[in-house]
C-alpha cells in the first residue's frame, strides 16, 4: 500500500511539472509571438514616419509606402511643406488620416485616425493590417476638424514602450515639467498641445465628457480635471478653448484609464 501511494505521489508530481513546463512554453511563445508582432507594428510606423517627413522623391526612401500613396501636384506639395506632414500621400494610403500626434522625449509620433466605430483601430494599423499594436486614434463620435470642445484621441499602453505607454509617466511632476507640451499636426493647420492636467479614470464609466450645456459648465469640468490631476501646471483653459484628451490603459484597479488633458493652442492655419 505504501509502495502504491509513493507511486501515485511521483506520477502526480510529474503530471504537475509536465504542467508547469507546458505553461512555462506556453508563456515563452506568447511573448516572442508579441515581441514580433510589436516589431511589424513598429517597422510600419516607422515607414510611416519617412513618409510623414516629406522624403525626396528621388531617392528609395520610404519607397514601398510612396509607391502606394503616388505622387502630388506641385500645388499640393506647397500645401504639404505649409503644414509640415505630407497628409495627401497618407490620405491615399487611409482616408481616415485626421493628423500626427508627436511628442519630445517620448516615442509618440504617430499619424492619428478616425474609424466607424471605437473598435476596429485597436487591432489595425494605420495601413489597415491586423497587428496588437493597433493605431492612434480619435474617438468615432467627435468631429474630425477638431471642432469639438473635447477631442478624445485613444492607444494602448504597450509592453515594448510605443505607442501611447509613456503618457503614464505624467504621473510624475517632473516628468510634466520636462515635456510639458505636445505637436499635432493636421491638413488645416497646426497646434501645440498645452498639457495642463492628467488622472485616472474608470474605463467602466463615460468617465470623459464630449458634451456641455454651456461655458460655465465646460469651465467647471476644466476646473474639476485640474484639481485631481497628477501633476500641477499653470497652463490657463479658458471658456472659448478647445482641449484634447489622450487616453490610455493605466493598472491601478481593474479597467482603469490614465487620462492625459491638454489646450489645443493654433500654431497656424492655412
Amino acid at each position: 500500500m505504501k509502495h502504491l501511494g509513493n507511486s501515485r505521489l511521483r506520477l502526480i508530481l510529474h503530471i504537475l511539472m509536465g504542467l508547469c513546463v507546458v505553461g512555462i512554453l506556453g508563456s515563452v511563445f506568447v511573448l516572442f509571438s508579441d515581441s514580433q508582432e510589436y516589431a511589424k507594428g513598429d517597422a510600419t510606423y516607422q515607414q510611416l514616419r519617412l513618409l510623414g517627413e516629406l522624403p525626396d522623391p528621388s531617392t528609395d526612401q520610404a519607397s514601398t509606402l510612396l509607391h502606394t500613396a503616388g505622387e502630388a501636384s506641385s500645388e499640393e506639395k506647397k500645401e504639404q511643406q505649409i503644414n509640415g506632414v505630407d497628409f495627401i500621400s497618407l490620405e491615399r494610403i487611409n482616408p481616415d488620416v485626421v493628423g500626427w500626434l508627436a511628442a519630445e522625449g517620448t516615442e509618440i509620433d504617430y499619424p492619428v485616425v478616425r474609424g466607424k466605430d471605437n473598435d476596429f483601430y485597436l487591432r489595425h494599423l494605420f495601413t489597415g493590417e491586423r497587428n496588437k499594436l493597433g493605431s492612434i486614434f480619435m474617438d468615432y463620435r467627435n468631429h474630425n476638424d477638431f471642432s469639438d470642445k473635447n477631442t478624445i484621441i485613444y492607444g494602448h499602453n504597450t509592453k515594448d514602450g510605443s505607442m501611447f505607454a509613456s503618457l503614464t509617466n505624467y504621473k510624475d511632476q517632473g516628468y510634466y515639467d520636462s515635456f510639458p507640451t505636445m505637436l499635432f499636426c493636421t491638413p488645416d493647420g497646426n497646434y501645440m498641445i498645452q498639457l495642463f492636467a492628467g488622472n485616472v479614470v474608470d474605463g467602466n464609466y463615460e468617465s470623459v465628457r464630449f458634451n456641455f450645456k454651456d461655458d460655465y459648465d465646460f469651465q467647471s469640468y476644466v476646473d474639476s480635471l485640474k484639481k485631481k490631476s497628477t501633476f500641477k501646471s499653470n497652463t490657463i483653459v479658458k471658456a472659448d478653448d478647445r482641449i484634447i484628451t489622450l487616453c490610455t490603459c493605466s493598472y491601478e484597479f481593474d479597467n482603469a484609464r490614465y487620462a492625459l488633458y491638454g489646450k489645443l493652442t493654433p500654431i497656424w492655419n492655412q
